[in-house]
């Protein structure tokens, strides 16, 4: 009996024991904090940034010292990292000299024709739409314990490349499965405030980065006379040959090096050993696919076998092959700061290239031109070698200015051909800001060679004038308004031939005219 109370009393003793820690452990779980919510899953409420990054170039990546601005600063031994984003809607109307006329109908014997597809009579363009796109931009900015600064950026944008006409698959499912995404930046940098900043890769050089838009005057977001998102009317639209901001003067891979400011002024040069962006394809993908080798499709940076079309290319008989820059190189200064209360910033670049020699022959009055029409066209190009320059001068608000380009090029960034017009374009804007508030205008007018089968028989002439206002309603919310007008022009240059059909020699739509309107919203995260 007294074995079993001990038992008894041993038993009931355990069990409140355990009693007591169930009770505690029952307490601990009870009285734990909450988790913290995820803020990549929409689970928390920030405030937001009064303009939220909209690019790859940040106040920390584009000069010798980091800039106050969207993003933090980094300290020694700490790294910043941002992941941005914006989506734009408009809705526009467009019209151009082209957007209605007579199709004729398909030759005799064509697959159209065959098929009783005869395609002819009135053809007319609506022209009203509503368009959309988005883009994003990630990146780091870091900072060694020692001070040296350091990072990367990337941006990525949507391509409607699947937007073609296209009557067996005309609908919305079918052109959106098409649209990709692609990389338009991509860059690495070094920095220090004593010695300068270094940036290599897929990314802007010095003119972009010394204008930001400023004496081009893109201050709408879509983009005014930078291909902007009015200009979508192909003949119509001149080539932005100011070149800040254009992609064929950022999507080379390059290598840039910007100097710390001395009293307002830095200076800058830039190398691109060629126009290709530098992505390249593995050497097993080039065995296992022979088809790519040497095309220059697909192949990036590294062609395995010396052909026609290679962006490495040095030497070709194509005919565009030697319309190719090789060893592109500027160099610049830049001022920036304030002279008697008005805020100035001005900059001259020198641009100058090789070319790849054109190993074919080609005699002139030929690839298209009417015999006896006097072109010098050969095949054979210059290198590139233009002067480029811009002002702005700001004061209570109000920024006026201009910019300037002129030398051997021919488009936007293109090579002059042997015999052909040099290109000279003047670009000139005003606006004006008041807290959320901007107005403005810009103009431009240039001269170029354009059609290079016309060399030394007439050049083209290019003009644009945008005008709108955008408004800041709230943190990274912005509203807008646009007016464009263009033209181009160029004497027995057929801007819309029919298919097929040369358009060099013709007397018919040497004028090509558009204009248009376009309100839409931006939202930047």
């Amino acid at each position: 009996m007294r074995n079993f109370l001990l038992a008894s009393v041993a038993t009931l003793g355990t069990a409140g024991l355990m009693s007591a820690a169930y009770a505690q452990t029952t307490t601990v779980v009870t009285t734990a904090p909450a988790p913290v919510a995820a803020p990549t899953q929409g689970q928390s409420a920030w405030k937001p940034a009064a303009s939220p990054p909209a690019g790859a170039n940040n106040n920390n990546d584009k000069e010798a010292a980091a800039l106050p601005g969207q993003l933090a600063n980094p300290t020694p031994g700490t790294i910043v990292v941002h992941f941005n984003g914006l989506v734009m809607a408009e809705g526009a109307a467009r019209w151009t000299s082209v957007d209605k006329r007579i199709a004729a109908a398909p030759a005799a014997g064509s697959q159209a024709a065959v098929l009783g597809l005869n395609g002819a009579g009135p053809v007319k363009l609506a022209p009203q739409s509503i368009e959309t796109y988005a883009r994003l931009f990630a990146g780091m900015d870091g900072m060694a314990t020692n001070g040296l600064r350091y990072g990367a950026a990337i941006e990525v944008r949507q391509n409607f490349s699947g937007q073609i006409s296209n009557n067996s698959s005309s609908g919305a499912s079918g052109y959106s499965s098409m649209e990709t995404m692609f990389v338009r930046r991509a860059f690495t940098y070094i920095a220090g405030d004593q010695w300068g900043i270094v940036r290599v890769g897929q990314a802007d050089g010095l003119i972009s980065l010394f204008d930001s838009g400023t004496t081009t005057f893109q201050f709408l977001p879509s983009g005014n006379l930078n291909g902007g998102d009015l200009q979508n009317m192909p003949g119509a639209t001149p080539p932005f040959v100011y070149l800040g901001g254009a992609g064929n003067e950022y999507d080379n891979a390059k290598i840039v090096y910007l100097s710390p400011q001395i009293a307002g002024f830095d200076f800058g040069i830039h190398y691109a050993p060629n126009t290709s962006n530098g992505s390249g394809i593995s050497a097993a993908n080039v065995n296992a696919n022979n088809a790519l080798s040497g095309s220059g499709i697909g192949t990036g940076n590294t062609c395995a076998v010396a052909n026609t079309g290679c962006p490495t290319l040095s030497t070709g008989p194509g005919v565009q092959d030697g319309s190719r820059s090789i060893n592109q190189t500027a160099i610049g200064v830049r001022y920036q700061g304030v002279l008697g209360g008005v805020g100035l910033l001005a900059y001259g670049v020198y641009e100058f290239s090789g070319h790849a020699q054109y190993s074919g022959t080609l005699a002139a009055a030929t690839a298209g031109n009417p015999a006896g029409s006097g072109s010098r066209f050969t095949g054979q190009y210059n290198g590139l070698s233009i002067g480029s320059g811009g002002v702005a001068l700001t004061y209570a608000g109000f920024t006026v200015g201009g910019n300037v380009v002129g030398g051997n090029m021919n488009g936007q960034l293109g090579l002059q051909p042997k015999g052909g017009a040099p290109l000279f374009g003047v670009l000139a804007g005003v606006k004006y800001t008041a807290g959320p508030f901007t107005v403005g205008i810009v103009g431009e007018e240039f001269w170029m060679q354009g059609n290079v089968n016309l060399s030394g028989v007439t050049q083209r002439r290019g003009r644009g004038i945008s005008a709108g206002a955008s408004y800041a309603v709230a943190p990274g919310f912005t509203v807008f308004g646009e007016y464009l007008w263009n033209d181009q022009k160029q004497n027995l240059n057929n801007f819309n031939p029919a298919p097929g059909v040369s358009g060099t020699g013709s007397n018919a739509n040497n004028t090509y005219t558009g204009q248009g309107v376009m309100i839409g919203n931006l939202i930047t995260f």
